[in-house]
């Protein structure tokens, strides 16, 4: 499976010492060896650098990791091609981005959706080969059927009911853990495995609030919580603000798969 980090927060910060915790499982202590990619919402600028070659070799990881980027919001992504008939390629690579209306979305999967191609789509055509980006497409295209969420006063309430909908008819066609976000608020759909990690810290705007989840826990002392399978979160400001249930279960060997990794690590929910 592939590896999720993503972070978001009530102040500019960065994840220097999360990737550099994080690099490894691309190609180095994980097989995870077909890409890495990682996106940066810098107020208005969304950044997203990334590459269809191992993280844990590649000098351009290391580069971002030293070069003193910050942001509110942070999703990284390190991929293991599944089927690996769907291979090394920048257009497979995640996260991916796309611009609807005024806003430019950023999204990265874990799992495998066999049979998504059947899912039609208008606008939002995919440029790559993956059923991941297909499922990006797909949650767009719901929300731009619904509306321009700047019109709404409660925005990430409705995201999320939106995203709920949509990610209950993916969902059942595998597994469907994902991160995406808005530049203000970041959405987590945990299917099966996910792990949340909410820090304080003290910065120079007072009281810093950054909450960090990713596929598996990267440090061993710190108070990580296996999130509920069939949970979509929405995060705002380092705070989660929002959470609903999708009712699609993963198949029967993605649940044993996870079982067996969160066991091993005595953190199931």
């Amino acid at each position: 499976m592939c590896e999720l980090l993503s972070m978001n927060a009530n102040f500019r910060t960065d994840l220097k010492e999360s990737l550099a915790l994080f690099q490894p499982r691309g190609g180095g202590s994980l097989p995870h060896s077909d890409g890495w990619g990682v996106a940066v919402h810098m107020g208005e600028q969304t950044v997203v650098v990334k590459e269809p070659e191992p993280a844990a070799s590649s000098a351009l990881f290391s580069l971002l990791r030293i070069l003193d980027i910050q942001g509110e919001t942070i999703i990284a992504h390190i991929r293991k091609a599944n089927p690996s008939t769907i291979g090394r390629r920048y257009e497979n690579t995640h996260p991916f981005k796309r611009k609807l209306g005024r806003t430019t979305w950023v999204f990265a999967h874990n799992g495998q959706l066999p049979g998504i191609e059947r899912e039609s789509l208008s606008w939002c055509q995919p440029a790559g080969s993956t059923d991941s980006e297909r499922a990006f497409c797909l949650l767009l295209e719901a929300i731009g059927r619904e509306g321009d969420e700047k019109e709404h006063e409660n925005a990430p309430v409705w995201l999320t009911e939106v995203l709920r909908v949509v990610t209950d008819s993916i969902a059942g066609y595998g597994e469907f853990n994902y991160i995406m976000s808005n530049g203000e608020s970041l959405f987590v759909h945990a299917h099966t495995y996910l792990h949340h990690l909410r820090r304080q810290c003290e910065c120079a705007t007072g009281g810093g609030r950054v909450s960090i989840v990713a596929t598996q826990p990267l440090t061993p002392d710190e108070p990580w919580i296996c999130l509920v399978p069939n949970s979509l979160l929405a995060f705002r400001q380092g705070e989660q603000i929002f959470s609903a249930r999708t009712r699609v279960a993963a198949p029967a060997e993605a649940w044993e798969r996870q079982h067996r990794l969160a066991a091993s690590m005595q953190c199931l929910s």
